[in-house]
C-alpha cells in the first residue's frame, strides 16, 4: 500500500551531460516535430522518423549507462516476444508460404510469386515503422530509468505543448476557411487532434495533484504554470468537437482519480471533490464553447449507424482472413476491393476503418493482431503492478495510465494510432512509465 503523505516527486537538477538530460529533449523535440509535419502520416516522413529515433536508440545503446538502463527494468521479455510474433508474422504475409497460399489478387494480376499480403510494399513499409517504434520504446526505456530524468521529458513535454496547443488556437481562430468549423491543428484531421490534447490534458493531472500535494508553502504558485497548460489543452478539445477525443479524457480522468484511491493516495472523499471540481470546470467550457460539440454528441446516433456499417464490411473480411490477415499498411487496397454497388456511399471515401483493433485484426490478423493486443496489455498490467509498490512519482504514473486509456479509448472509434508521430508518442510514454514504475534510480 502506498503511504498517503509520501515525499515530494522533485528532485536535484537534472545535468545535460552527467544525467543524460539531453535524452528527454532529443525525444520530446523529435515528438513534437512529426506532431509539426503533419503527424508523419506520409510514408515518406515517418520513414525518416523512423531512422532518427533508429538513430536515437543507437546513442541510447551504445553509452553504456543508458545501455543498462534500458535493459535493466523487469518484465521486459513478454512483452518483446510479442512484439516480436507481430514482427514475425508481418514478415510471414510478405511470403507466398501462407495458410491457404497467396491472395487470389496476385494470380489475377499474373504475378508469381504472390504474397498473403495484397500490398507487398505497403506492407514493408510498416514493418520498418513497427521496428522504429520499437526504437521510440527503448528510448523511452532508457528516460523513464532516473526519476529525474523521466520527469525533465513529462515537463518538457507539457511545455512546449502549451504553446503548441496556443499556436493551434490562434491559427484555427484567425486562419480558418469557409466552413471549417473544428480545429485540426497540425494534423489534418480535428479527431487526431482531439486524441492528442485529451491526452496532454489527463498527463497534466499528474504534474498539477502532485505539486499540490507537497509541502512547499508556494505549491499554488508552482501548480499554475501546469493549470494553464491544462486549460490549453481543454480549450483546444473542445475546439475539435471530437466526440471520441472528449469521451476519452473522461475515461482517463476517472481511472487516474480511482488508482489515486485504489492505491490508497487518496481518500473517497478528495477523490469526489477532485473529480467534481474537473467536472464543473468541463461543464464551464462546455457552457462557453462546447456548442458544436453538445451538437455533435447529441447526432451521434447517424454517425453511429454509418460507422457500424463500415466495421460489419470489414469484419466480414476478416473472417475471410483470420489467421495473418491482409497485410500491414493495405487497408486503402482492400477497402477498394471491398467496393460494390450496395456500399459504395460508406466506402468510397474513408481512408481508415475508425477502429483501431478491427484495422489490426483485418490487416494483422489474429496472430499479429492478438499478439499486440497482448503486448500492449502485458505492459500495461506490469505497469500498474509495478507503480502500487512505489512511493514517489505516482502521480505521475497514473496520469500516465490515465493517457495509455485515452489512446485506448479513443482507439474504438477513430485511427489516430496510424499516424506515427502518434504512435511513437504513446510508444515513448508505455516504454517510460514502463521504466519510471519500477523506480531503481533517482538519476
Amino acid at each position: 500500500m502506498i503511504k498517503r503523505t509520501d515525499p515530494s516527486d522533485d528532485g536535484p537538477r537534472v545535468s545535460w551531460r552527467q544525467d543524460d538530460g539531453w535524452l528527454a529533449i532529443a525525444s520530446v523535440a523529435l515528438i513534437f516535430a512529426g506532431f509539426a509535419l503533419y503527424g508523419a502520416m506520409r510514408p515518406q516522413t515517418a520513414l525518416i522518423f523512423t531512422l532518427l529515433w533508429a538513430l536515437l536508440a543507437g546513442v541510447c545503446l551504445v553509452r553504456p549507462r543508458l545501455r543498462d538502463a534500458a535493459l535493466r527494468p523487469a518484465g521486459l521479455g513478454g512483452p518483446a516476444l510479442l512484439f516480436a510474433v507481430v514482427v514475425g508474422a508481418a514478415l510471414w504475409s510478405l511470403t507466398p508460404w501462407v495458410p491457404g497460399g497467396p491472395h487470389p489478387s496476385w494470380a489475377y494480376l499474373e504475378i508469381s510469386p504472390g504474397a498473403g499480403t495484397i500490398n507487398k510494399s505497403a506492407t514493408l513499409i510498416e514493418i520498418l515503422k513497427l521496428v522504429g517504434l520499437g526504437c521510440v520504446f527503448l528510448v523511452g526505456l532508457a528516460a523513464g530509468a532516473s526519476d529525474n530524468r523521466a520527469r525533465l521529458a513529462l515537463n518538457m513535454i507539457l511545455g512546449v505543448g502549451a504553446p503548441y496547443a496556443l499556436w493551434a488556437f490562434f491559427a484555427f481562430v484567425v486562419g480558418r476557411g469557409p466552413g471549417e468549423s473544428r480545429l485540426e491543428a497540425s494534423f489534418l484531421s480535428a479527431n487526431t487532434a482531439g486524441t492528442i490534447f485529451a491526452a496532454l490534458f489527463v498527463l497534466s493531472a499528474g504534474p498539477i495533484v502532485r505539486t499540490l500535494r507537497s509541502e512547499d508553502r508556494g505549491r499554488l504558485t508552482g501548480a499554475a504554470p501546469y493549470g494553464i497548460a491544462a486549460l490549453l489543452f481543454l480549450g483546444c478539445l473542445f475546439m475539435t468537437a471530437s466526440r471520441g477525443g472528449f469521451v476519452a479524457a473522461l475515461c482517463g480522468l476517472a481511472v487516474f482519480a480511482v488508482l489515486q484511491v485504489m492505491a490508497g493516495r487518496a481518500r473517497w472523499s478528495r477523490a469526489l471533490a477532485g473529480s467534481a471540481a474537473a467536472a464543473l470546470l468541463i461543464l464551464a467550457f462546455l457552457a462557453f464553447g462546447g456548442d458544436y460539440l453538445i451538437t455533435r454528441l447529441l447526432g451521434a446516433s447517424r454517425n453511429v449507424a454509418e460507422r457500424a456499417d463500415i466495421a460489419r464490411i470489414h469484419w466480414a473480411a476478416v473472417q475471410d482472413a483470420p489467421l495473418l490477415g491482409y497485410g500491414l499498411g493495405t487497408f486503402d487496397d482492400l477497402n477498394r476491393m471491398l467496393l460494390s454497388a450496395g456500399n459504395f456511399d460508406h466506402l468510397w471515401n474513408i481512408r481508415a476503418a475508425h477502429n483501431i483493433y478491427l484495422s489490426w485484426l483485418e490487416q494483422a490478423g489474429m496472430v499479429g493482431g492478438l499478439s499486440m493486443f497482448a503486448c500492449i496489455g502485458l505492459l500495461l498490467w506490469n505497469t500498474v503492478r509495478a507503480t502500487v509498490q512505489r512511493t514517489r512519482t505516482t502521480n505521475l504514473l497514473f496520469a500516465l495510465v490515465g493517457v495509455d486509456v485515452v489512446f485506448l479509448a479513443h482507439g474504438v472509434t477513430d485511427f489516430a494510432l496510424e499516424m506515427f508521430s502518434v504512435a511513437a508518442f504513446w510508444s515513448f510514454l508505455l516504454g517510460l512509465q514502463f521504466s519510471l514504475a519500477q523506480g531503481r534510480s533517482r538519476r
